[in-house]
């Protein structure tokens, strides 16, 4: 109920804007222009609430879960931006007139770099079904468009499209109007509330602060961050969840990058993520000193049992370092359901990216219906499971192990390719969507 409100709030937005320009002269937005005036609002209205979904807004947030509002933040435009071009072109047509300044041109190109940007990095089911996209995407990694800072200082283009936007159409016929200007502004305004808010409020005053207490090697690609909270208690959290964080040391770079909390909620003292070396910032988290200063966002994320009351059997599918929420999340059932029954599968190339062994086998101790199925890619000679998880391997391990296929919980995160394949898989097979829960980030 609350996803469609929020889509019906999102698709009516722009509907007082329309009737404002259209009822401040019915005779100049006639059957001709119409249409145009229709595109330039909508357009004007959902390149605003970009801003918006942008700030990353807690009440959106918790309802469709982050991953699915940044697919949406990035296509969204798309949408936007094809009826700016069909906006323009039947002003210039039906009219006979350009735009009063070259600002909504500027805008309009901006907007285009940046999602087309948005869509190749953000997007990544979308790009897997494309080989253009996925072409576009390694050109661009190439010329190191697709280093996170980059596509940042690239994101933020938009805010000054938004800009331009803003004044093109305080420029405009329609803006002679007192009603139709002062919209124009509110809705300005706000969008841009939202994004000073997440920009300055959120980085400056309302981040949660913490110091850095240590760093500790997990595999030759795995490092875990022990962070201890400057005042007071760690915030709450529930198991599975992710939060954003800038560390301030020497060695590494400031920006803010989002990592899962591997530390199980109950612990106040300290909280935990676990990082694996995959560009440029996570390569030197080994620099990071203890003692350094870190702020961190968040909850966030919707991957956790406790936000899907059940008492089915959980399944959790870990590709790589997807293994991070998972540990969360058995962390919990340790110290809190220790009869659930609970299946891991983690798919990894060898056996030396399996970190936690020791852990592991305390949860087979004190979980009796704790079960873990390693998955190996690249390792012929290992005893059990080989290859890459899939639909069936799932099924017949379950089945092997009295698990319940059909009425399980499935929680899955990793790669895009491998969350793509076995999620198409669970739902061929029968599997209920509300049972499938699952995360991707490709930031």
């Amino acid at each position: 109920m609350k996803k469609a409100l929020f889509f019906l709030l999102y698709l009516l937005s722009p509907i007082l804007l329309i009737a404002a320009i259209y009822l401040s002269n019915p005779e100049y937005f006639g059957a001709a222009g119409l249409v145009p005036m229709l595109l330039g609002a909508i357009s004007f209205t959902w390149l605003n609430t970009q801003l918006i979904i942008s700030a990353r807004p807690k009440l959106i947030e918790s309802v469709f879960g982050l991953d699915r509002i940044y697919r949406f933040h990035s296509l969204v435009p798309v949408i936007a931006i094809a009826s700016v071009l069909v906006h323009k072109l039947m002003k210039e047509e039906v009219f006979g007139e350009s735009f009063k300044t070259q600002l909504g041109d500027a805008a309009f190109i901006i907007f285009i770099v940046c999602s087309v940007l948005g869509v190749v990095f953000l997007s990544e089911m979308l790009v897997q079904k494309s080989k253009y996209l996925m072409l576009l995407r390694k050109l661009a990694i190439k010329f190191s468009i697709g280093k996170y800072n980059i596509q940042r200082i690239l994101h933020n283009l938009t805010v000054a499209a938004v800009i331009l936007v803003f004044i093109h159409v305080m420029l405009s016929n329609s803006a002679r109007n007192v009603f139709v200007k002062a919209i124009f502004i509110a809705y300005f305004t706000v969008a841009m509330g939202f994004y000073l808010y997440h920009k300055i409020i959120m980085r400056y005053f309302l981040c949660k602060k913490f110091v850095v207490e240590s760093v500790t090697e997990e595999s030759l690609s795995m490092q875990t961050i022990t962070l201890k909270p400057v005042n007071g208690e760690v915030f709450r959290y529930r198991p599975g969840q992710f939060g954003f964080i800038r560390i301030y040391s020497e060695g590494v770079s400031g920006e803010e990058h989002p990592f899962s909390i591997t530390s199980e909620p109950s612990n106040k003292e300290t909280l935990t993520m676990t990082i694996k070396s995959l560009g440029d910032w996570t390569l030197n988290v080994s620099k990071i000193k203890s003692g350094s200063k870190a702020l961190l966002t968040g909850p966030f994320g919707k991957l956790s049992p406790l936000l899907y009351p059940s008492d089915q059997e959980v399944v959790l599918i870990a590709g790589g370092v997807g293994i991070t929420p998972m540990i969360s999340i058995l962390r919990y059932f340790e110290n809190n359901e220790k009869d659930r029954k609970v299946i891991l599968f983690w798919g990894v190339k060898d056996q030396r990216e399996l970190i936690w062994k020791d852990e592991f086998v305390q949860f087979g101790r004190d979980m009796k219906n704790f079960t873990l199925i390693p998955v190996m890619s690249g390792e012929d000679n290992y005893m059990g499971e080989k290859g890459y998880i899939s639909t069936e391997l799932l099924e017949r391990v379950m089945k092997s192990n009295k698990f319940t296929f059909d009425t399980a919980q499935y929680y899955i995160c990793g790669p895009g390719v491998m969350q793509t394949k076995i999620i198409k898989g669970l739902k061929v097979k029968g599997i209920r969507s509300k049972n499938i829960h699952y995360e991707s980030f490709s930031l």
